[in-house]
């Protein structure tokens, strides 16, 4: 988990079955007290996420000549190839469950504002963190690698040392559409705090479960190397998380 950008910094937590996290929708503030003068009761409207876990998996085969051949470290590699791959479908389904969200928060789903910026330009990022909540105090960049790239053709044409990203931190998946395929309405980048603003709840554990199956295709000299990681994730804070538009 340590390897994939996204899932390093969202908050993981170990909860049998299903988790079902409030957020508050809004709420009135605290007010001033005249002595002898009643105070109105606070109106609280909550809303709840319910992080349902799933089987995220992935197998390969491969042949006994070749384990023969390699040994234990061409297995290893088939592990953590296995293992990335899982981590990095994690990463895409949190993403995903961002982007679902809409700018108004619902009794179930978190509000994620949407900022709309046809061109980058050297103040969007800072646009966007302007639009997130007071709470979220380590935003994180997530965008496709190809649009990285456009960010910083717009420093190097700035023609003054001056850094678009903030000085966040920027990490890649190249499931959100990159800045130069993205049309109007496409999200091209997402910026937001992965450790107050989302979880990944992990029922048995973040111990990636390998199965090495060497009888289902034994005719075919062949054996399958199963991977599996249950885990529920989504975002479950309002105005954690910002869109960034076209």
């Amino acid at each position: 988990w340590d390897k994939e950008g996204i899932m390093a910094l969202v908050k993981k937590t170990y909860i049998k079955g299903n988790l079902k996290v409030g957020f508050e929708i809004s709420a009135t503030g605290a007010v001033k007290h005249a002595e002898g003068a009643a105070v109105d009761e606070e109106t609280l409207v909550m809303g709840i996420v319910n992080l349902v876990p799933a089987s995220i998996k992935k197998w390969v085969s491969i042949s006994d000549e070749a384990n023969d051949l390699s040994g234990e470290a061409y297995l290893r590699y088939i592990y953590d190839e296995l293992a990335y791959q899982i981590a990095k479908k994690a990463a895409d389904e949190l993403v995903a469950s961002i982007e679902a969200c809409g700018t108004v928060s619902t009794t179930t789903c978190p509000s994620v504002p949407i900022l709309t910026e046809a061109s980058i330009g050297m103040g969007t990022i800072a646009k966007a963190i302007s639009q997130l909540s007071d709470s979220a105090a380590n935003p994180t960049i997530m965008m496709n690698k190809a649009t990285w790239s456009h960010f910083k053709a717009v420093q190097y044409n700035n023609g003054y040392a001056a850094d678009p990203f903030e000085g966040l931190n920027v990490v890649f998946n190249n499931t959100i559409s990159a800045y130069s395929a993205a049309t109007t309405g496409d999200t091209y980048c997402i910026v937001g705090d992965l450790g107050q603003g989302a979880i990944a709840n992990f029922p048995n554990g973040n111990d990636i479960q390998f199965k090495y199956d060497d009888l289902t295709l034994a005719a075919s000299d062949l054996v399958r190397v199963i991977g599996r990681e249950f885990v529920a994730l989504g975002a479950v804070a309002p105005d954690h998380f910002v869109k960034i538009q076209k």
